[in-house]
This record gives structure tokens, C-alpha cells and sequence, in this order.
């Protein structure tokens, strides 16, 4: 039974549950009607992690992941399934509660389609799979405010600092997976650049991050130098520390680490704008 659980990814759910919250809570928004939403939000992050594992089961298995698919601990018609009660799920709860008509097309028109097509089509085109996963993982915050009918840019930061963030994390990802990905023809980064100038461009994005995250300390006038302290403290010196390291150690198991310190970084960065905005 614990493998129905672990292949929805808790801890990536749990990370979606808190921006959710902190959203609302920033947009004076955290209420039970909130509620619907939420766990919609979350069967739709757990559907599109198993059809991730779904499609992606020979590459983890080549890549030795601890997933309940390519370890047998789950067949792919069980999967299938499990992924297609979890979704109708999430849809009868949306129309029930008369989701409005923007959350409803975010949904249906542009987060499902693309959850569907990132592993099948656009992982297999290098940096473009990665913006898409990327901008679905930060679709959170742009989804949470139209749900609650409010103005998105109160909660622009967090939004594009999430995004940079999951994008750097992904291009990692893509070295620690090279070898499954080279096996099955995708495309990624690392499998047709090479791991230099992947990490030229993952430098080049953990610059671009620096610039506009210190750029909101200029921009917005709640973001004073505690935000900027802040940042620099939990995200930007970790963030800088742990791309130097990966300079040094590109293996399949520092990357793998790395994702997850990078996933860590990615909360304190949505803690230390929620911090500055309370």
C-alpha cells in the first residue's frame, strides 16, 4: 500500500500544498473555500507524477531510481488505473464545486495538456522540456489567484523565482538521468550538448535568477533589506555553493542530491518572499 502513496511523490505534494496556502494566505484568501481547490490541485500533481513514472519506466529502470514502477512494486495496467481515478476524481471535484471559467481552461486547456505531453513530446527537445516542466511545477501560484479572483502581481516574485529555480533543478535532473535518456534517443541537455555546456547554461540561469530576484528589493517597495538578507543567505549562497560543487562532481549520484538540495532551496525562496510580504 505504500507504494500507491510513494509513487504520487509526498514530498513534492507537500511543496505544492504549502505555495497553495502561502498564496492564499498572502492574497488574504485562506479559507475553507479554499479547500476543493487544494485537492484538486494535489490529485492533478499526483496524476501527473505517476504518467511520468509510466512512460519514463524504462529509462528509471536503466538509471536504477527507487520507483515503484521500474522496481515492479506496481504494473503499468495498475497504473494506469490508479492515474485515471485519480484524474476523473480531480475533474468531478472541479466541476462540482463550479471551479470559475479561467481555473477551469488553466486546467483542462493548458496544465493537463501539457502534464500529458512533457514526458511523450517535450522531454525529448532539449531546454524546451525543461522550461514546460518548469512552468507547469510554477502554474501553482498563477492558478491558486485566478481561483481566488485576485490580482496575480502580488504574487509575481514567488512565482518567477519558483520557476527559475525548478528550471535549474530539471537541467540538473537531465545530467543525472543522461544515461537512461542516451539509451531511449531523449534528447535532453546533457545527452546532446554534453555536460559542459549544460552547466554553462545552468550558470547562465542561476545568473539570470540572481538578477531578478535581487531586482524585486528595487521594484517592490515591501521587499526590504531583511528580503534581501534573506535571500542571499538561503538562497543565492547555498544555491551559488552547490552549482560550484556540481563544477567539480557531475556524477549521476551528486546530481541526484543536488536535485533534492535545489527542491530545499526552492522553500526557502517561497519562505522568504511569504516572510517579506506577511
Amino acid at each position: 500500500m505504500i507504494n500507491y502513496f510513494k509513487i504520487l511523490r509526498p514530498t513534492n505534494l507537500l511543496i505544492t500544498f504549502v505555495c497553495i496556502l502561502m498564496t492564499a494566505d498572502l492574497l488574504d484568501s485562506l479559507t475553507l473555500h479554499i479547500t476543493p481547490f487544494i485537492i484538486v490541485i494535489l490529485l492533478i500533481a499526483g496524476f501527473a507524477n505517476i504518467v511520468n513514472d509510466i512512460i519514463d519506466y524504462k529509462i528509471d529502470k536503466t538509471n536504477q531510481l527507487n520507483r515503484p514502477i521500474c522496481t515492479d512494486k506496481i504494473s503499468l495496467n495498475t497504473a494506469y488505473i490508479y492515474a485515471s481515478i485519480i484524474l476523473i476524481l480531480a475533474l468531478f471535484i472541479m466541476f462540482y464545486y463550479n471551479f470559475n471559467y479561467v481555473t477551469q481552461q488553466l486546467i483542462l486547456c493548458i496544465n493537463l495538456p501539457l502534464i500529458v505531453l512533457y514526458t511523450s513530446f517535450f522531454k525529448k527537445i532539449p531546454l524546451l522540456g525543461n522550461l514546460v516542466i518548469a512552468f507547469i511545477l510554477s502554474m501553482v501560484f498563477i492558478t491558486t489567484v485566478q481561483y481566488l479572483n485576485k490580482e496575480f502581481y502580488d504574487i509575481m516574485p514567488a512565482t518567477v523565482l519558483a520557476f527559475l529555480l525548478m528550471l535549474i533543478r530539471e537541467i540538473v535532473k537531465d545530467i543525472a538521468d543522461s544515461k537512461g535518456d542516451a539509451k531511449y534517443n531523449i534528447k535532453t541537455l546533457a545527452v546532446k550538448f554534453g555536460l559542459r555546456i549544460t552547466f554553462i547554461i545552468i550558470c547562465l540561469f542561476t545568473i539570470i535568477l540572481t538578477l531578478i530576484s535581487v531586482s524585486f528589493y528595487f521594484t517592490h517597495s515591501s521587499y526590504k533589506e531583511e528580503y534581501l538578507i534573506s535571500l542571499i543567505i538561503f538562497v543565492l549562497f547555498p544555491l551559488f555553493y552547490h552549482i560550484y560543487k556540481l563544477y567539480k562532481n557531475t556524477t549521476p549520484t551528486y546530481c541526484i542530491y543536488l536535485s533534492k538540495v535545489l527542491k530545499l532551496i526552492t522553500i526557502f525562496g517561497v519562505i522568504v518572499l511569504y516572510l517579506t510580504n506577511v
